[in-house]
């Protein structure tokens, strides 16, 4: 799964001088230049429960974006963008359909809304000038954070694109040992792991990253545990202050902090391959077979075969029995008419 280029396609739908309006005004730039309705409210009723980091809901037929502002914050800033991910993949049908074909639409949609909101926030050329040549640490992150006017978890999402191969950044809050943020990089070949850091998961209070003493850094191998238990070791690259804790997870040993070890193999999502023909096109994608029919479920209408099948029938006012309906005539089938 390469996300990039499908995040390269999406940024290129907003106007260029859009894009350098949002660096130095994003609510000017949505308003003004987009002509979409902001509005600020005090809370959100609702809110994504697909691990998205943002304060806003969208309501992209009527062209309207809430937020919870965050005055003093560059939090602020990432929610706008995010919005604005959102808009845009509602504007490109490909890009929809293709997150639609992948095993978790939902999450891969937040994600690609967070990567589409740092791209807008954080240039590429500032990101390059940061990180340089170097293999991505934790520290990159602060920097990045230092010399930019985006958020934390805009800096994070940044970082994280350039981890090689399968790897995450994580930030935890301190106090409540809480993951604020995650930015995954899925594996280019195989995707998504079944256990990976999520926002909202706690860790436990004798996990290793929250012994990191505010001001130190340190490089090992740790374990991550899913909500479910499962477990699977990463590298984790991490710095702390005493507010947060700033991890880089890499799937492999990229830092050669134990040269000669062998990782264990992990899991990836390994549902079946499908392909079906439906909503107008061929689609390959992830998923369970329906046990009737054994075709796969359509991630666009959500129907089998037998739901399409289903759609086309009418039953015999004679015999009750089912016919594809160009098979009856005033209601009856060839044997009752």
């Amino acid at each position: 799964m390469k996300l990039g280029p499908w995040i390269e396609r999406a940024v290129k739908i907003i106007d260029p001088e859009v894009q350098e309006l949002f660096v130095l005004d994003p609510l000017d730039a949505l308003t003004s230049r987009m002509r979409l309705t902001v509005r600020a409210v005090d809370s959100l009723a609702t809110s994504r429960g697909d691990g998205g980091f943002c304060d806003g809901m969208s309501f992209l037929e009527d062209g309207v974006i809430l937020y919870a502002p965050t005055p003093n914050s560059r939090r602020q800033n990432f929610t706008l963008a995010h919005e604005l991910g959102h808009w845009v993949v509602e504007q490109d049908q490909g890009l929809f359909d293709w997150i639609a074909d992948q095993s978790d639409p939902p999450a891969l949609l937040e994600t690609v809304c967070d990567q589409i909101a740092q791209r807008l926030l954080l240039p590429d050329a500032l990101v390059a000038e940061v990180v340089g040549a170097d293999l991505v640490r934790a520290h990159h992150v602060q920097d990045l954070f230092d010399n930019s006017q985006a958020s934390y978890q805009a800096c994070a999402i940044a970082i994280a694109r350039r981890i090689r191969g399968l790897g995450a950044v994580v930030l935890i809050d301190r106090f409540d040992s809480q993951v604020a943020h995650a930015s995954i990089q899925p594996e280019p070949d195989d995707g998504w792991p079944v256990v990976y850091p999520w926002r909202g998961q706690i860790l436990p209070n004798a996990h290793a990253l929250l012994q990191i003493a505010p001001g130190a850094t340190f490089t090992r191998r740790v374990t991550w545990r899913n909500s479910w238990g499962r477990t699977a070791d990463f590298y984790a690259d991490a710095t702390a202050d005493d507010r947060r804790i700033i991890t880089v997870l890499a799937g492999h040993d990229i830092w050669k902090v134990e040269p000669g070890y062998m990782i264990q193999p992990r899991d990836f999502d390994t549902r079946h391959l499908l392909t079906i023909y439906c909503c107008g096109q061929s689609r390959t994608f992830r998923g369970y077979p329906c046990p009737t029919c054994g075709t796969g479920f359509c991630p666009v209408c959500k129907n089998c075969q037998c739901d399409r099948t289903a759609k086309t029938e009418e039953a015999c006012t004679g015999c009750f029995l089912l016919f594809q309906r160009h098979l009856l005539v005033d209601g009856l089938c060839e044997g009752c008419r």
